[in-house]
């Protein structure tokens, strides 16, 4: 088939949209071949696509140069809008380059009225984009807009998108997650064939900024992978390096780092080669490399660059070299709109005010990293971001707490407290409902019944099931809410005399290098070493291979006495570690774990075996969230495959009064006490997609976000649906942290499989004390003595008792 000239120049516009520039190229050439030598116009618009080529190749000084002689012919011929048209690839050249304010002064001499209406939307475009990351974001945001407009109008949906994507990079920028993600989530997911990695690239870098690293690290890869030059890669590895150090894996992150500096020295590109370097420097830290780099690219008017260069600078050991003007670069930082490099800028200031003798100064300058990073988590509506942006945080609490063991058992819980602010239950309005999430969540249910492994399609179900939680969450990561009040926390000495009224000891645990220690708030002050967090770690998983062993094989089988010989060696082994050391504290124990501690079986250790135990996620909840319910309204739900589940809910209709709620969202808005006997499972891949089989299907975690919450006290007899995924910074996730969350005080759920029968026979048991008057933690602790499996059901929350 013939193809015009502008045929063929119209189909490599839409592949260099698409970034497919060899593609792009064979069609520019053969336009060039083809084009009418009296067509001045098409000729120079070919050329004009070409030099964009040129600059992938051999730079921006090459491409400039091409372009300043083709806006020159285009004047010379009277061709206005095609000069135009050149010199909005310039300042586009000179963008990619890294010269965003020169770039930007470009594209402002331009007067869109000069152009035609494609290569307005196009000047709209790319302003935008650019504007975007100079921090002008209304500026931004109008151009954007105009863009996605003129690209409706002209029916260009891949350029709409485009646009709409931009759209929510200028929200992330200016700080918005929920809204940037939510934006690049609709324009990615149209339907329409813009450039994957593009898109994977920017969405990696919200995921980073959200600190859901394992996540962007994975898109990271797949954008890479389709990159399409060598320049595009380079770039992708700047935040490859960047989640590779976050992820730990630092010689990782300098083999990228280095990478991307080659070739961006190769195409004599200045302004990100210092990327490059400052991406080096945070993989090895040099003093003499920081101090360089921000000499170079304060030279170069690169302020973010030179900031956080002398962060690195005051990070780095031994006294720095101008330290006021360190300071004040720094200080800067510290106002950005992005979390990341606020809290960064905080850590850097701290340690310098510590190193300098000013530990007051650096406490100031902690609390309010910690502060910060509350107020960002408080405005996420997806428990899923609020937990996974406490990464951020996670060098600034540890110097915190660092400096506050100096100062006492009462200044570490009160910075512990602070730390972990943002996992207490606050008064919100919940997330704006989305229709498409009530659908895609519906899709998930459907096609986890359709699931049979057997049956042919069932690798194709299986990544449609993938492919739906992935949707699903994404839309979760979206949702929007109102900004709750920031959260008070209780002061040690109100906690000390709450502890005392209750007749409980507080047990605040935190990670002190790589021991875990407890500190005790109670009628004595005291700080007790419990282990090495490494070994625990390793103790709680055996423990719980144990229980899950015991509570799957039949008594009769031959293994059953092995079995219960290495769980009871297991228990006292973890016992000796973490439960000895506190079993001589008067009262009911309330323990707030770290994340070692977060999957312990308390009430199976044989030192605590019988003893009230409640663990609570912070200090602060358990002492403010308590709760006595007069003539509880109360409602059991089951699900199906549970032999004694009848048995269960009878048991518990013995104890009280029954109403009949039909779903769990109905019966934590209307209920006192919510009793749930039903298969579950804690997914430690994804735990906001742990669940609940009940009568009409699978009740996930997120589901649960935001509902109206009346419950007081929440019972989940299912398999290990107490366990938690603990993300940095002790913020847990799982559905018994999502329930909490919510706003339920109590919940009662096991941290590793206990047997249908013996829960069954807990569970009456367990009704019975609270119905006679016994608070949670003590009805739990006398219904699970006689046996160490049932010690797997865990009070976790604040107290709660009812009265009849």
């Amino acid at each position: 088939m013939h193809h015009s000239a502008q045929d063929l120049y119209d189909e490599a516009r839409g592949l260099l949209a698409e970034h497919r520039p060899a593609e792009a190229r064979a069609r520019l050439l053969r336009a060039a071949d083809t084009c009418d030598p009296g067509d001045a116009e098409l000729a120079l618009r070919i050329r004009i696509s070409l030099a964009w080529l040129l600059f992938e190749e051999d730079g921006a000084g090459a491409a400039g140069a091409e372009l300043t002689t083709i806006a020159q012919a285009a004047e010379a011929a009277g061709l206005a809008p095609v000069a135009a048209a050149a010199e909005v690839q310039h300042g586009l050249v000179r963008a990619r380059a890294g010269d965003q304010s020169g770039a930007w002064r470009v594209l402002c001499r331009i007067d869109p009225g000069r152009l035609p209406p494609a290569d307005r939307m196009r000047l709209h475009l790319n302003r935008g984009t650019l504007t975007s990351e100079l921090h002008r974001f209304d500026d931004a945001a109008a151009d954007l807009a105009r863009a996605a407009a003129l690209a409706d109008e002209l029916d260009q949906p891949m350029l709409a998108a485009m646009a709409r994507h931009n759209l929510g990079w200028v929200e992330f920028l200016r700080g918005d997650l929920p809204a940037a993600l939510r934006d690049m989530h609709d324009a990615d997911s149209g339907g329409v064939a813009i450039d994957r990695s593009v898109a994977r690239h920017d969405r990696a870098r919200a995921l980073l900024e959200a600190g859901l690293v394992a996540e962007a690290h994975e898109l990271l890869l797949a954008a890479r992978a389709d990159a399409p030059s060598a320049r595009d890669a380079a770039e992708i590895d700047l935040d490859l390096a960047r989640s590779a150090l976050l992820l730990g894996r630092a010689d990782d992150a300098l083999g990228y780092a280095r990478a991307a500096a080659r070739v961006f020295a190769r195409r004599r590109e200045p302004a990100w080669h210092r990327r490059a370097l400052l991406a080096q420097l945070r993989a090895r830290p040099r003093r003499a490399t920081a101090h360089g780099l921000r000499r170079a690219a304060a030279m170069a008017g690169d302020r973010l660059v030179a900031a956080q260069a002398a962060a690195a600078e005051l990070l780095a050991p031994g006294p720095p070299q101008d330290r006021a003007e360190l300071r004040r670069e720094v200080a800067w930082l510290a106002r950005s709109p992005v979390v990341s490099l606020r809290m960064a800028a905080l850590v850097a200031l701290a340690t310098d005010s510590v190193r300098d003798g000013d530990r007051a100064g650096a406490r100031r300058l902690l609390r309010r990293a910690s502060t910060t990073l509350v107020r960002a988590q408080l405005g996420l509506a997806s428990l899923d971001l609020r937990t996974a942006t406490a990464v951020h945080g996670e060098a600034a609490a540890a110097l915190d707490l660092q400096l506050a063991a100096d100062l006492g058992q009462a200044a570490v819980v009160e910075t512990a407290e602070r730390w972990r602010a943002a996992t207490r239950p606050v008064a919100r309005v919940g997330p704006t409902a989305d229709p498409r999430t009530a659908e895609t969540a519906t899709r998930l249910r459907r096609l986890r019944a359709e699931f049979r492994p057997d049956l042919p399609d069932a690798a194709e179900c299986s990544r449609r099931i993938v492919a739906a939680e992935r949707e699903l969450r994404g839309l979760t990561w979206g949702a929007t809410t109102e900004l709750p009040p920031s959260v008070e926390t209780v002061a040690p000495a109100a906690l000390a005399a709450a502890a005392a009224a209750a007749d409980a000891s507080l047990v605040v645990t935190v990670r002190s290098g790589e021991d875990v220690v407890a500190v005790v708030l109670g009628r004595r002050h005291r700080t007790v070493r419990l282990g090495a967090a490494a070994e625990i770690s390793e103790l709680v998983d055996a423990t719980r291979a144990d229980l899950t062993a015991r509570a799957t094989l039949h008594p009769a089988h031959p293994l059953t006495a092995v079995v219960a010989a290495s769980l009871a060696a297991r228990l006292a082994e973890l016992g000796a570690v973490v439960a000895d050391p506190l079993a001589d504290l008067p009262g009911h124990l309330v323990i707030v774990p770290t994340r070692v501690l977060s999957g312990v079986a308390w009430g199976a250790l044989p030192s605590l075996r019988g003893r009230a135990v409640t663990v609570a996620p912070t200090a602060s909840s358990w002492a403010t969230a308590g709760r006595v319910a007069h003539r509880p309204r109360v409602s059991v739900l089951t699900g199906p495959g549970l032999p004694f589940a009848a048995d269960e809910a009878d048991a518990i209709s013995g104890c009280w009064p029954l109403v009949g709620s039909p779903t769990l969202a109905a019966a934590l808005a209307a209920d006192d006490l919510v009793h749930v006997a039903a298969h579950g499972e804690h997914r430690g891949d994804n735990p906001q997609f742990s669940s609940l089989l009940l009568a009409d299907g699978p009740v996930f975690a997120h589901e649960l976000e935001g509902v109206p919450v009346r419950a007081g006290h929440v019972v989940l007899s299912a398999c290990e649906v107490g366990r938690a995924t603990h993300r940095p910074g002790d913020q847990p996730l799982g559905l018994t942290a999502t329930l909490l969350s919510a706003g339920v005080g109590c919940v009662v759920a096991p941290v590793a499989p206990v047997g249908d029968r013996l829960a069954a026979e807990v569970m009456g048991r367990y009704h019975a004390e609270l119905c006679g008057g016994a608070d949670a933690a003590t009805a739990l602790a006398r219904a699970t003595v006689d046996d160490p499996s049932a010690g797997a059901f865990v009070c976790f929350g604040a107290p709660w008792r009812a009265t009849v």
